[in-house]
């Protein structure tokens, strides 16, 4: 467990931080669903929302819409 006065949060984080993480959270899913491998892309959604979370946010959850 981390100690919450070492760790640094997402309300923490200095917009432009913030921005550029969400972002490459958003790339990195959007490539792996880009993959057609469903176990890829579920491997990068749990990475992504271990992340997420690492920073204490709500997580992540992919839904992929077929079109």
């Amino acid at each position: 467990m981390i100690d919450q006065h070492s760790a640094i949060g997402l309300r923490d984080m200095h917009p432009m931080q913030l921005e550029a993480l969400m972002a490459l959270i958003g790339v990195t899913l959007e490539l792996a669903s880009k993959t057609d491998d469903d176990e890829l892309l579920a491997q990068v959604e749990s990475d992504c929302d271990e992340l997420v979370k690492l920073f204490g946010g709500n997580g992540v959850k992919v839904t992929v819409e077929i079109h």
